[in-house]
């Protein structure tokens, strides 16, 4: 494979455009056939080397996976600034990006992000009027992606721009603009947060100002639920976490009084508390709420719904007395009854009784649910009761 530094300078090009659009006329018949002639050779020469250099490109583009790694690199960093569009183009002709290798997917980032540097108005423009709609989303992303690394208010304007008449749309600019918001205050990320677009996922935990007012922000998180049902999916990641860490009782009020909590959970609020540090206090934080409320209760519960062996432990623990303990078990039980059998074990297991066991497989068959007749004789002894004991709730079928 010859070496790839071979790219092109067309300087016949912009010779063609010069002596076609600067106005001059020959003083004499003689003259002007001469310089049409000298024209049209000229651009049969021009379309010539753009056709060989079409075809060069579009058998690097096919061959690609047989280029030696270190040509790929020089690639893209030495192909020509002129010769970027026409060069990517042979390459989308090929196949969408999604399908190309780690390695090409290299090479075609590496040239944007080159361009995207240097010409950004020129790699804009020409990522906008690809065609193929995967193209120009993949190209337009990634020349975006760039821009917001260095003036993400523009970027962020355009892709707002885009995603209005293009939903799928995706580059970084949203997920940059609202990490950077947490750093600063809630107004800001509630300002950031309101525009961005829905569809898009892909978040991670953010870095939270020190005086970032989650109420604030929590205020206005309630505003845009009520109007739109859901959180865009660059919401951080690690909101609720945070917030539970600096005030796990303003979090746990205000999360449970959410209808739309699909990006929060309450499991995110305990795990801040745990990041205090304190040994026990998360234990006895959710105790203490577990006593508070029916309302706090049932939001624990439903939080909880699959807890370890450790957590729940320390939980009990934490509750005053044997006649509270088996309350939660029992509602936690019917909870995961609604779910499947798998986790019965160490919920049953931390009640105080066989009775409070069997009392809590009523209450699972008094809402409707029957836990089928598929049952083990090892599930019976981890669960602690008999099978005899089990069907007397839950009669096997045809015993109804």
């Amino acid at each position: 494979m010859k070496k790839l530094f071979f790219v092109l300078i067309f300087i016949g090009n912009a010779t063609l455009g010069w002596l076609i659009h600067s106005g001059v006329r020959a003083k004499n018949p003689q003259q002007s056939a001469q310089t049409s002639s000298a024209l049209r050779e000229l651009a049969s020469k021009t379309d010539r080397a753009k056709e060989a250099r079409e075809k060069e490109f579009k058998n690097l583009a096919k061959n690609f996976s047989r280029i030696d790694y270190g040509e790929q690199c020089a690639l893209s960093r030495n192909i020509a600034p002129q010769d970027r569009g026409a060069f990517l183009e042979a390459f989308l002709k090929e196949q969408d990006p999604s399908g190309y290798s780690s390695e090409a997917n290299s090479m075609i980032e590496g040239i944007i992000k080159i361009w995207a540097t240097e010409d950004f108005e020129g790699a804009w423009n020409w990522s906008r009027q690809i065609i193929d709609d995967n193209c120009r989303r993949y190209i337009s992303g990634k020349v975006l992606s760039k821009l917001a690394e260095k003036d993400l208010k523009r970027a962020l304007a355009l892709h707002m721009e885009i995603s209005i008449v293009d939903p799928e749309f995706y580059s970084k600019a949203p997920f940059l603009a609202l990490q950077e918001t947490t750093r600063k205050s809630a107004r800001d990320f509630l300002d950031v947060l309101g525009k961005i677009p829905l569809h898009q996922g892909g978040t991670l935990d953010f870095e939270f100002a020190i005086d970032f007012d989650f109420q604030e922000a929590a205020e206005g998180i309630s505003a845009l639920l009520r109007k739109q049902e859901e959180l865009p999916g660059q919401f951080p990641m690690n909101y609720m976490k945070v917030w539970g860490e600096r005030d796990p009782d303003g979090a746990l009020m205000w999360f449970a009084n959410q209808e739309n909590t699909d990006r929060l959970g309450f499991a995110d609020i305990l795990e801040g508390v745990e990041k205090q540090g304190i040994p026990g206090a998360a234990s006895a934080w959710v105790a203490k709420k577990i006593e508070e409320s029916e309302k706090l209760r049932k939001v624990i519960i439903e939080g909880v719904s699959v807890p370890s062996a450790a957590r729940l432990n320390g939980i009990l623990k934490a509750l005053p007395d044997s006649n509270s303990s088996d309350r939660f078990l029992t509602e936690l039980l019917v909870n995961q009854s609604q779910y499947s059998t798998i986790n019965f074990t160490t919920t049953l297991s931390g009640m105080s009784s066989l009775q409070a066991r069997l009392d809590a497989f009523a209450q699972v068959r008094k809402v409707g649910r029957d836990l089928g007749s598929n049952i083990s004789e090892t599930q019976y002894k981890a669960w602690g009761v008999t099978r005899q004991q089990f069907e007397t709730i839950f009669p096997p079928s045809g015993k109804h």
